[in-house]
């Protein structure tokens, strides 16, 4: 079990840029499962990551980057042993509240907290940026 987790250092960073369209989700929600496995997380904590990142970049093309026919950035890499995805959107749908604390419309984010380690959704220029995190089982 163990043999499949990525030494620290060995996983490779990656980014893509999608356009602000729901119709380039799966691109978004295979290329951070294709990420999940060469960090060597287990089944369900590639389906976990596979779903944080459909809700999370569903989220900055509707309540960011869409309306502005702009992109979505995203980006992972290996940090302290974690998993770490950022999503960055044009939009400027970030409240400064923790996640647990949305009202309603902000379940997705919900959801993305209750599935990883750590979850931070922060306002920055003209966008938001969503980090979220998941470790290997131990």
């Amino acid at each position: 079990m163990f043999d499949s987790f990525v030494k620290a250092g060995a996983f490779k960073e990656r980014e893509l840029r999608i356009p602000a369209d729901l119709s380039r989700l799966k691109d978004a929600r295979d290329w951070a499962a294709v990420a999940a496995a060469d960090f060597g997380l287990e089944k369900e904590e590639r389906f976990q990551v596979r779903l944080a990142t459909s809700e999370a970049v569903t989220n900055a093309i509707v309540h960011g980057s869409a309306a502005r026919g702009g992109t979505v950035d995203l980006q992972a890499r290996e940090e302290g042993g974690a998993l770490v995805f950022e999503v960055c959107d044009a939009g400027a749908a970030a409240t400064g509240e923790p996640v647990e604390r949305l009202a309603e419309g902000g379940r997705g984010l919900e959801l993305v907290a209750l599935v990883m380690d750590e979850v931070q959704l922060e306002r920055h220029g003209d966008g938001s940026l969503l980090r979220y995190a998941k470790r290997p089982a131990a």
